[in-house]
């Protein structure tokens, strides 16, 4: 969730960083009467420091200048890092004699100078969509406010929509972000290029993969792994005895250790399934098998804090179904129907598990279905057969715009999903929370299991960069950091985008680039041991994608 009173809104980003730029200026002007020989005390880089996409102080001194002028103002890199200190000895700066503005340096010329320039700054509701196009609440907390203080262009008023004339900028120079773009956006602005760049921004710089018909966030790349229909290419040369499966959908990694890893996915045709894609530790196919069969309509799932996968069918009386895709484990091929589906089952979608209390995790599941209530597992043991023994069942019950509960009432629970959660999704647990999707209203619901309140946004609606998450969330999966990742059913460029979990700004990883994915559905997030690979894929068109960060860098 996010607290709305410690949010610092991009505008005010701005402010902050012209008021770190001023303080700077005054102080080098104070320098120059000050002693040459005034001692300075020794500067060490802050141990361990990485920003939000795992950049070291050390990726600081080989991409940017001293005093790193593309990145100070976004990641405060300079109170971590002594190369990017503006009182470095190595330090350069840029500040202008001219007088201050309220936009950063580096951005792209847009008027001639000496003329003021009319402009929309952006508003109290973000223009992504009309309310006719898509619900029109807007997410708690994340909704731009226009500021009070004068800018040095001509603004127009959100009120009145007068022009308020205010003093021409004389020069605007270029590089940084800027409040001119339809989305406020807090990473560098990049002109349109079909070349990769090696850093990673999500939703900057879209690149076209006209091969897989994709267009790529700056800094990735992406290739083709496997085909509905067609078998796969092994390492050893050979050709796999199983064709790959069609209609993929959930899916998820099982780590062996230095044998390689499993990548799990779910068949959600009619005749179900679960099959593994075997891997070695250099990401080379080794081999693909059948894990599962004899179900129907095999959907989303989870995984569980023991390595194993547990597979959700979608149908009035699916299961959900706990499978081990290792070939040294004794349940290997061995799997087994769940206590989460209770006896009569359900159209169960994905599961997330709070493993706080190792001896005692709690699962949790949800159900697509207008009356689908979210259930919750309570075992009284770890391991495999804690999810085939006796536990504690009860039902999500949303009391009222703040608060919930837990309850055995499955009927009041019901009546509480079709008012206010139909067609739940994707579900993942991070830090006491419990973030889901509901696909008909487009919400993600945000629970803190500690205090049983939550929060409601409508996903994608306080978008940053380029590209747009406006059609149906679907799967969700936490990052090691700040992200959460979603997949897309239907629109008309379905996509992977990232959500921000401290800004609550959603970015784009990848999305559809051509017809071939139009009202498609991308599905089967998940990421290798380490996080260096991403995998993803298209559900209607039967292709699973890898992506990697070029940088080499794990995904955050």
């Amino acid at each position: 969730g996010v607290d709305a009173g410690n949010i610092v809104e991009p505008e005010n980003r701005y402010r902050i960083y012209l008021k770190r730029q001023l303080v700077k200026k005054r102080k080098s002007d104070q320098d120059d009467f000050e002693s040459i020989d005034s001692p300075s005390l020794p500067c060490t880089d802050t141990p361990g420091w990485t920003d939000l996409l795992g950049n070291t102080c050390e990726w600081y001194e080989q991409k940017d200048e001293p005093g790193c002028p593309a990145y100070v103002a976004l990641w405060d890199v300079e109170e971590h890092c002594c190369y990017c200190k503006s009182n470095s000895t190595n330090a350069t700066t840029n500040e202008s004699t001219l007088m201050p503005t309220t936009f950063p340096t580096h951005v792209p010329v847009i008027a001639p100078s000496g003329n003021p320039i009319e402009i929309q700054v952006p508003t109290q509701t973000p223009t992504i969509l009309t309310s006719t196009e898509r619900p029109s609440d807007v997410p708690i907390s994340f909704t731009p406010t226009p500021s009070t203080s004068s800018l040095s262009l001509t603004t127009i008023a959100p009120t009145t929509g007068q022009p308020t004339t205010a003093q021409p900028v004389s020069e605007v120079p270029s590089d940084y972000p800027t409040l001119l773009t339809r989305t406020p956006t807090l990473y560098p602005s990049v002109a349109l290029s079909d070349s990769p760049t090696e850093q990673f921004l999500p939703g900057e710089l879209l690149l076209s993969n006209k091969e897989l018909g994709i267009e790529l966030s700056s800094g990735l790349e992406a290739k083709l792994i496997a085909s509905t229909g067609k078998k796969l290419k092994l390492v050893d040369g050979k050709k796999s005895s199983l064709s790959f499966h069609s209609r993929m959908d959930g899916a998820g990694i099982i780590d062996l250790g230095d044998r390689g890893y499993v990548y799990v996915s779910n068949s959600e045709e009619t005749a179900g399934g679960v099959y593994g894609l075997q891997f070695n530790l250099a990401g080379e196919i080794v081999d693909y098998k059948n894990l599962l069969s004899n179900t129907k309509r095999n959907c989303g799932g989870g995984l569980t804090p023991w390595n194993t996968w547990v597979s959700c069918e979608e149908w009035k009386r699916g299961q959900c179904w706990q499978v081990s895709a290792d070939s040294n484990s004794q349940n290997y091929l061995m799997a087994q129907k769940t206590m989460i589906g209770g006896s009569k089952g359900g159209r169960f979608e994905s599961v997330a598990t709070d493993n706080r209390i190792e001896q005692s995790p709690v699962f949790f599941a949800t159900e697509d279905s207008k009356f689908g209530a979210m259930r919750r597992f309570q075992a009284n043991s770890t391991g495999w057969h804690s999810l085939h023994t006796d536990g504690d069942l009860t039902y999500l019950r949303i009391t009222d715009d703040k608060n919930f509960e837990w309850t055995k009432n499955l009927t009041a629970a019901r009546e509480s999903a079709y008012s206010y959660y139909q067609h739940s999704e994707g579900v993942s647990f991070y830090d006491g929370r419990l973030y889901f999707t509901a696909k008909s209203t487009q919400k993600l619901f945000v629970l803190d299991l500690e205090s049983s309140t939550y929060q409601l946004e409508t996903t994608g609606i306080s978008f940053q960069g380029r590209g747009s998450f406006n059609a149906s969330p679907d799967q969700v999966i936490k990052g090691t950091k700040r992200f959460l990742y979603f997949t897309e059913s239907g629109g008309e460029t379905p996509g992977v985008y990232v959500r921000d979990i401290h800004t609550g700004k959603y970015m784009t990883i990848f999305e559809a680039g051509d017809e071939r994915y139009l009202k498609d559905e991308t599905v089967g997030i998940a990421f290798s041991p380490g996080r260096h690979r991403m995998y993803a894929g298209y559900q209607n068109a039967g292709v699973l994608i890898e992506l990697r960060r070029i940088d080499d860098l794990p995904f955050p």
